[in-house]
């Protein structure tokens, strides 16, 4: 049976908003910012009317998902006569991006955007999966050594010489913000929780660190940062992970 996230069926209720920007959204997933925060983050950034709903009973309604996971994305018109839902992290990332122009402005752009997007998620599941998921101290710290000199490292590379590369401007593409912009401001949340200030800072990685600045230069998300619900947020990201 197909699930009703992925019914043919809704094929026009997706046309039609697909590039609606008045629509309104609801991001369905616990109350840190993990697996939500980019997509949140895109919302704020777009100024889209958005609200955060933590499940009430996530084991019973687990199962209503496609995959028994959030985040979930659901979208309603303006006028309310039509929904969408749109389940899966980077399907719901790549699919606000578009609706807001974050995946470049031609084929190229959009290749480029997403080649650093990839990369960027190769690295946060490397981190997330060799030690912010680790309880025991001593592998955790045999897993920092590796993924210092494996993966953050030569991140850290690539990606400053190419922000470099197109001016140091904070953006991965042209002079304007992307998807790839705010997945690497994300990731400078997590590779910090791991090293600090050792390998990735304003004056280390300036190139880098520009892609933060300017984001938070965006007056929307600026907003959206000072709210009670995003202070919340990071306070349990740190609590639970020891990161934000």
């Amino acid at each position: 049976m197909v699930h009703a996230y992925f019914d043919p069926a809704q094929a026009a209720a997706f046309n039609a908003l697909a590039t609606k920007k008045d629509s309104t959204f609801e991001i369905k997933y616990f109350n840190f910012h993990g697996l939500g925060g980019i997509a949140r983050t895109l919302l704020a950034i777009s100024g889209s009317k958005f609200t955060s709903v933590t499940p009430e009973d996530w084991a019973s309604e687990k199962s209503l998902t496609p995959f028994g996971v959030m985040p979930i994305l659901t979208e309603t018109s303006a006028d309310g006569k039509t929904t969408i839902h749109i389940a899966e992290t980077g399907a719901i990332e790549r699919y606000l991006a578009r609706k807001f122009g974050l995946l470049g402005s031609d084929a190229f752009e959009e290749v480029l955007v997403n080649t650093f997007v990839s990369n960027n998620h190769s690295l946060q599941w490397a981190i997330i999966g060799k030690y912010f998921m680790i309880k025991d101290p001593e592998l955790k710290a045999a897993n920092k050594e590796s993924l210092i000199a494996n993966n953050i490292a030569p991140w850290i590379k690539y990606h400053e010489e190419h922000l470099s590369t197109n001016g140091a401007n904070g953006h991965y593409v042209g002079n304007k913000v992307s998807l790839a912009d705010v997945t690497t401001d994300f990731l400078l949340g997590l590779i910090q929780g791991v090293i600090g200030e050792e390998l990735v800072s304003k004056s280390k990685t300036p190139a880098i660190w520009q892609v933060r600045e300017k984001l938070n230069k965006i007056e929307s998300l600026a907003a959206w940062k000072q709210t009670e619900e995003f202070k919340a947020f990071s306070a349990k990201n740190l609590a639970s992970f020891g990161y934000c």
